[in-house]
């Protein structure tokens, strides 16, 4: 072992100003002891297999039965998060050798998971995909701020020696497992755009994790341990997953800008459904969609009404609708017929208040 480059000499400006803070650093870090215990969770073990394998278990049963605390369950049990935290401390440290360990690590975890919500997916094929499910296919800015702030949360974690217990709490917040299960029950389904939204969701997680991870390494005193690289070849070691995060984010704000768009959109929807069916006692909108065909911006509706509703209805409601969202949009109606009975024999919907349902 030599002494660190140049490059990586003196110590950066955040590790400078850490030192002049008013507190005992080795009261709260120990390096060796950090760097020993991050490589001990990046490491391929039958327990990592089978940890896998029980999380992925778990988190595919949660999401076909659509359980949001099954799947929280299966986060605080799958091991993905261990071998990221591992790529982020290569990274500070430039240690070619843990960085390759860790990333096949991850990599064997990811195929195993995979592998196994891709079996669910085959042997349940009939069970309806979930709200849970689907909730894990559209991945926007905001998974990226939350994996940014998980991972420099859960590396302090690991290298503070009295707070490492909150790694946990990180591993539920920055969930891994879940996306990659999803991916691979819709995969089994043939739904393969919802698959791949899932799997970048995961992506994003991984990558944003180990780029603040790495970050709050190398603030904490994490450094080169080897003379090689230049300082131009050690920041372009560095700057690969903040390359890869950049292009993400690039995909994720256009992706929280269309939700935002859609979310307005199927607000407004709704909104003019259910004044302009005021007039219609009983009737009630239960759900609004919107998709496109064909290059056509189409809303389905689902309204709950004893009467179904006329063309002309649907035509007025529909230049009302183009009105206010200032777009051309094709409404389409599924009238659900309903009919409330008593002892006395049907309610007759004329003469209550359309608000009863």
């Amino acid at each position: 072992m030599i002494a660190p480059t140049m490059s990586e000499t003196p110590q950066s400006f955040a590790g400078a100003a850490l030192k002049l803070l008013p507190i005992d650093r080795e009261a709260f870090f120990d390096l060796s002891e950090t760097r020993q215990a991050v490589a001990a969770g990046a490491q391929l073990s039958i327990s990592y297999l089978l940890m896998n394998a029980a999380a992925t278990l778990i988190a595919g049963y949660g999401l076909l039965a659509n359980s949001e605390a099954v799947v929280i369950g299966a986060m605080l049990i799958a091991m993905l998060y261990g071998p990221i935290l591992g790529i982020g401390l290569a990274l500070a440290e430039l240690d070619v050798r843990m960085l390759a360990g860790a990333l096949a690590t991850e990599i064997v975890g990811v195929v195993w998971v995979l592998a196994i919500g891709t079996g669910i997916g085959w042997l349940h094929d009939n069970v309806p995909i979930s709200e849970q499910l689907l909730a894990r296919t559209t991945p926007n800015l905001l998974d990226m701020m939350i994996a940014l702030v998980g991972g420099a949360a859960g590396a302090y974690a690991a290298a503070s020696r009295r707070i490492s217990g909150a790694v946990v709490g990180v591993a539920i917040a920055t969930a891994l497992c879940p996306p990659l299960t999803a991916c691979g029950i819709l995969i089994a389904r043939g739904y393969f755009q919802l698959a791949g939204g899932a799997f970048v969701l995961f992506l994003t997680n991984l990558t944003a994790i180990s780029a603040a991870a790495m970050a709050v390494f190398l603030v904490i005193g994490h450094r080169a341990q080897t003379v090689g690289p230049s300082f131009r070849a050690t920041w372009s070691a560095r700057l690969v997953p903040l390359i890869v995060l950049a292009v993400l984010g690039t995909y994720l704000v256009d992706a929280f800008r269309r939700n935002i768009d859609e979310s307005s959109v199927r607000s407004s929807v709704q909104r003019v459904l259910e004044e302009g069916l005021i007039t219609q006692p009983g009737a009630r909108v239960i759900e609004v969609r919107l998709t496109t065909e064909a290059g056509k911006r189409l809303a389905f509706a689902v309204v709950r009404t004893p009467e179904f509703l006329t063309a002309e209805t649907v035509a007025r409601l529909n230049a009302k609708i183009d009105e206010v969202t200032g777009r051309d949009i094709v409404l389409h109606v599924r009238s659900v017929p309903i009919q409330e009975m008593t002892r006395d024999g049907q309610v007759s919907f004329g003469r209550v208040s359309g608000s009863r349902f």
